[in-house]
């Protein structure tokens, strides 16, 4: 059964627009991580029924526009528009690196599979490589376009994919470097990208309301969703490979078939516009972060 199972009000003080859920290696918790306008990262621990707040990590000076989780969950990492990175250690909630990420703001994070690396968007239009054991930028992707609002790796480690304000979806091979693929489906900026499981379709959510998966050999538009009612601003796969998340400035969080290209069902439960979901490394819950400073944990039927 489709249900909400926990809502954690006043999460923050000012609007959430990102979050990230990943069970730790190193002492088994299961963690969420949550960033927001009001600067604060903030990491809580799902216990099975509800949300335990675990660190309250501050530094940053602007909002908070990203974070992520490392694979193995042990390592966070946020941005904010005062163009640093920082990376957390999640067990003791201590602050490993900030890297100035500058002169212009570092708008999405997201690491690598093997978590050595961290991608970066920006207004430059580049995407910025940094080091995780370094702290410092070690190579970049030259996008040819504007402002960069979105990054995701493919899970094998092969490409990088970035969406822009103007609706562009750039696809690089990681080893070369070289731009590989330039996909013109959207006429509007592209709040979010990711990559299927086995990395062989890419799903992009843009501000024209729709959702469109992509042929990452070919290339190809292999299918465009509509059913949000706004700018569709998170999309994320589920690990079975199935289904994925999308939520969207119309207050809702919808999940799809990607097979069947449809909606199964949608979460009417945010009272504002929802900026992030993600799903547990299980693919059994979901969570969201919205403007009206929530957090909702779904159950997701399997």
């Amino acid at each position: 059964m489709y249900s909400l199972m926990f809502k954690q009000e006043n999460a923050h003080e000012d609007s959430i627009w990102s979050c990230a859920w990943a069970r730790s290696d190193q002492d088994s918790s299961d963690n969420i991580i949550t960033g927001s306008v009001d600067d604060q990262v903030k990491v809580w621990t799902w216990t099975g029924d509800k949300l335990e707040l675990r660190h309250e990590l501050e530094g940053h000076q602007l909002g908070v526009v990203s974070v992520d989780l490392n694979a193995s969950g042990t390592i966070g990492a946020s941005s904010s528009l005062d163009s640093h990175l920082k990376l957390w250690d999640i067990e003791s909630g201590k602050l490993l690196k900030s890297v100035d990420a500058g002169p212009v703001d570092a708008w999405t994070i997201c690491f690598s599979p093997d978590s050595k690396y961290l991608a970066s968007g920006s207004h430059t239009g580049k995407i910025n490589i940094f080091g995780v054991e370094s702290g410092i930028k070690e190579g970049s992707l030259d996008t040819r376009g504007k402002f960069t609002f979105s990054v995701a790796y493919s899970p094998d480690g092969k490409f990088i994919a970035s969406g822009s304000i103007d609706g562009i979806v750039n696809i690089f091979d990681v080893k070369s470097g070289k731009l590989i693929h330039t996909l013109e489906g959207h006429a509007m900026p592209i709040r979010s990208l990711c990559f299927s499981p086995d990395s062989q379709l890419l799903v992009t959510a843009s501000d024209d309301s729709h959702i469109k998966i992509y042929d990452v050999q070919h290339a190809n538009l292999a299918g465009t969703l509509s059913g949000h009612g706004s700018w569709v601003l998170n999309v994320a796969f589920s690990p079975d490979n199935c289904h994925f998340v999308s939520c969207s400035s119309d207050k809702t969080v919808k999940v799809w078939d990607t097979a069947q290209r449809q909606c199964t069902h949608t979460y009417y439960d945010h009272l504002e516009q929802v900026w992030c979901a993600k799903y547990n490394n299980a693919g059994t819950r979901i969570v969201s972060v919205s403007d009206d400073k929530a957090v909702h944990v779904y159950e997701i039927p399997m």
